[in-house]
């Protein structure tokens, strides 16, 4: 007997726990595909990530690009019609996926899939419902008021909640009923809402302007609150038809039900992976289109993307049609990065999963009335508040990037193309980073870059060139000086054909006059060369991606042979094969990120007894999706040529100038010795 009450119990609960009937005799089931969910749930995250409102409001992100929902957030898979459920009320509906429209819906729309409110005819005993459920649909308050935290997100409304009550209570649809009062929305049977002491308010609000409909009211121990229009009823995600983005609401959505919704993310990013050739950084093409509440285009929106140390990495504003357009530089091991649209003074910022992204696509919808606001001192009036304009003063520059974010990247060649080299890489290395200055467009005005010299493990000369494959021309300028900082060249500033920078314009002279140190074999101090830094000004704006991605289309010109050797990705030969990879698959060019600790002389990067860097042959073998940092994990220290820290760079050259200089310092120090020791003598001797 006490094991059939037992069952008897747990079935009642499983039961009360459901709010439809085939679902609580499923739940075993359902508890099995639950788990399948939690362990989907471990995936990894799509690119969409998550977002939030300056206002406090929630942003819905609609991710057409990824496969699933992140259940930890408000982001929402829009892969096709997909039931969605309600975390604190395991209510379901049987169905479309719930939807998310902006404005308000016909008041009282209901679940079917009319969306008509009130429809339902005169009935007797209990009503019927085109989206009802069948059998002990029970919403159970125990002592006080009952709370729900089911919530529909956007306009609609829906009834799942409002179950009718028993007795003969009043009822909000436009039938009346006999017996059992019955809602518009009503379940067949004991679908019963019992209170016990106190009033039943459900906590579960539309967010949205639909209300709901069929609210009876309860003729037990207190009213049932939210006859006719639902302040309270326990809504069900997924009801309620609109003429909006197809999305359902995820379990552990952070919408809560006071919570406005300021603005929708939908994710049409592009997902793949782009042909390893050896590159540790990335440009991904940006395109993004703000609009307001009623859908229309927003002019003069600020979008700025950042990485995680706040560096940013571009910045525009939005043009006639609400269009943002550009690209931006990362390594591929960087996860993340931050997109924030500002428009009306309110911002959406959105952290993006940089997860085999080639593309960011997205639109950025404010739902809600964007405030006048004091328009921002704006000098130069290009739109850009000077606040957050590079060149306050200049209209046609407006940001500032600079690539890397900080610090340098290291270029190093083998020059032995087109035989294979001996892959250690330090044929001729230098440091290097860019400046690209842009107008509120995105487009490029100016483009700056500073490359020194470091190394030269080779016997061959070589000198360096930048090629830009763009139709218009420009003004270049050039300076180069010595690591010290004495002028090697002044500054020289001259005219330049599209033809120039289609053929290479020279940055370095040969490679024997640029550094007097070849900083690659054990034991030497590290000594770095001549810098050159140049400025293009272009005689019209340029799409970033008409420069080609950085480090651009940088090469060396070896002089001992005429051969050019440029990066590979850049060039095929007649068979389709890359140029400028060699018989083994390997780069006669790499870059990497930071200040890099190359191989000693003749020390091949992919051989176990001789590399520092065993996670190499890992990141190559990956085609690039794994051991992306490889370059920070040096595995024998005696194999690498000890460069130092970039901001360490300065102090390397003094200790190198100290060594050079050893016997003279050592002279001064024992002459100044020898100074003091006599003048205190004599101090001594006088006081005696």
């Amino acid at each position: 007997m006490k094991k059939i009450l037992i069952l008897l119990i747990v079935s009642s609960a499983l039961v009360i726990g459901c709010s439809h009937k085939k679902k609580g005799m499923l739940f075993p089931f359902l508890a099995l595909l639950n788990q399948d969910t939690s362990a989907a749930g471990t995936k990894p995250e799509t690119s969409a990530g998550t977002a939030t409102a300056s206002n406090g409001g929630a942003v819905v992100i609609v991710d057409n690009a990824g496969s699933g929902s992140n259940s930890n957030s408000t982001t929402l898979s829009n892969t096709g019609s997909h039931s969605s459920s309600n975390a604190s009320n395991p209510s379901s509906n049987s169905q479309s996926s719930s939807s998310y429209s902006s404005g308000n819906d016909s008041s009282g729309s209901s679940n079917s899939s009319s969306g008509d409110s009130g429809s339902s005819s005169s009935t007797t005993g209990s009503g019927s419902n085109s989206n009802s459920s069948s059998g002990n649909d029970t919403n159970t308050n125990t002592g006080g008021s009952s709370d729900s935290s089911g919530s529909d997100v956007g306009s609609g409304s829906n009834n799942s909640g409002s179950e009718s009550s028993t007795g003969n209570g009043t009822n909000a649809s436009s039938g009346s009923s006999a017996g059992t009062d019955t809602s518009a929305n009503s379940s067949s049977g004991s679908d019963t809402n019992t209170n016990t002491g106190g009033s039943s308010d459900s906590s579960g609000s539309n967010v949205g302007s639909g209300s709901n409909s069929g609210s009876g009211s309860s003729t037990g121990n207190g009213t049932n609150a939210g006859s006719g229009s639902s302040t309270g009823s326990d809504t069900n995600a997924g009801s309620g038809s609109s003429a909006g983005t197809d999305i359902g609401v995820n379990a552990g959505s952070s919408v809560t039900p006071t919570q406005e919704i300021t603005g929708v993310i939908t994710v049409n990013d592009q997902i793949g992976s782009i042909p390893f050739t050896y590159n540790t950084v990335q440009t991904i093409p940006l395109n993004l289109i703000v609009t307001d509440k009623q859908s229309k285009p927003i002019s003069g929106a600020t979008v700025i993307v950042s990485d995680n140390d706040g560096h940013i990495l571009f910045q525009g504003i939005s043009n006639n049609v609400g269009k943002v357009s550009g690209s931006i530089t990362v390594e591929t091991a960087v996860g993340q990065i931050t997109l924030e649209i500002t428009a009306g003074g309110e911002s959406i910022s959105n952290i993006i999963n940089l997860i085999n992204v080639v593309g960011i696509n997205r639109e950025i919808k404010y739902e809600i009335l964007l405030p006048v606001v004091t328009v921002p001192v704006d000098s130069d009036k290009d739109g850009v508040p000077d606040i957050l304009d590079a060149y306050p003063q200049d209209p046609t520059r407006s940001a500032l990037i600079r690539i890397p974010a900080e610090g340098v990247s290291t270029v190093a060649y083998e020059d032995l193309y087109p035989s294979a080299g001996d892959a250690d890489l330090n044929d001729y290395v230098l440091h290097i980073h860019n400046e690209e200055d842009l107008n509120t467009a995105g487009d490029v005005i100016r483009l700056r870059g500073t490359y020194q010299h470091v190394a030269r493990g080779a016997g061959y000369k070589h000198t360096f060139f930048l090629k830009l494959p763009i139709s218009i021309g420009a003004t270049f300028s050039r300076k180069v000086v010595r690591e010290d900082g004495k002028v090697v060249t002044e500054l020289t500033t001259k005219t330049v054909s599209a033809s120039d920078l289609n053929q290479g314009i020279q940055i370095h002279e040969e490679s024997n006059k640029t550094t007097s140190n070849p900083n690659v074999n054990p034991g030497g101090v590290y000594k770095p060369g001549h810098i050159a830094t140049i400025e293009i000004v272009f005689n019209s704006p340029v799409k970033k991606s008409a420069l080609g991605i950085y480090p651009y289309d940088i090469f060396i010109k070896v002089t001992n042979t005429g051969k050019e050797i440029h990066f590979p990705g850049l060039y095929k030969n007649s068979n389709g094969t890359d140029k400028y990879l060699d018989s083994n698959n390997f780069p006669w060019a790499i870059l990497v990120p930071g200040a890099w600790k190359y191989p000693y002389e003749g020390l091949d990067i992919r051989k176990e007894t001789q590399t520092g860097y065993k996670e190499f042959n890992l990141w190559v073998a990956s085609n690039g999706t794994s051991y992306k940092d490889w370059y920070k994990h040096i595995t024998n220290q005696a194999k690498v040529f000890p460069v130092p820290d970039e901001d360490s760079e300065l102090m390397g050259f003094l200790l190198h100038s100290v060594k050079k200089n050893a016997i003279l310092v050592a002279i001064l120090l024992i002459s100044a010795g020898a100074i003091a020791a006599y003048i205190l003598k004599r101090r001594t001797l006088s006081r005696v």
